[in-house]
């Protein structure tokens, strides 16, 4: 990877919003946000856009019943951790997300 694009790429997510299915989230997308989406107060999905500032909003599955999946750990201050890790195959980056920072592979 070239140092420009190293060097360039987010570090940290903003927060953490959780959502309904029915609402957009593209705002909270844009303002660098983790998204958890879903109904009754549990989550299906997270979405956020990738931190290498490629364009790409990652989804990933959080549903036990589908495969592959990932699970999703929040702390006392609202944060969250990933595992395992997101490897994205559009424009191949590899990180972990751990306290809404991000931990490059």
């Amino acid at each position: 990877m070239r140092w420009w694009k190293t060097r360039h790429r987010h570090h940290n997510f903003v927060g953490v919003v959780s959502l309904d299915m029915t609402v957009d989230p593209t705002a909270h997308l844009a303002r660098r946000e983790l998204v958890l989406l879903g109904t009754g107060g549990k989550p299906k999905w997270l979405k956020f856009a990738c931190p290498c500032r490629c364009g790409e909003i990652i989804a990933l599955n959080l549903m036990g019943s589908y495969s592959p999946r990932w699970s999703v750990q929040q702390d006392s201050a609202g944060s969250i951790s990933v595992s395992p890790s997101v490897d994205s195959t559009t424009c191949g980056a590899h990180f972990f997300i751990r306290h809404n920072r991000v931990e490059w592979c």
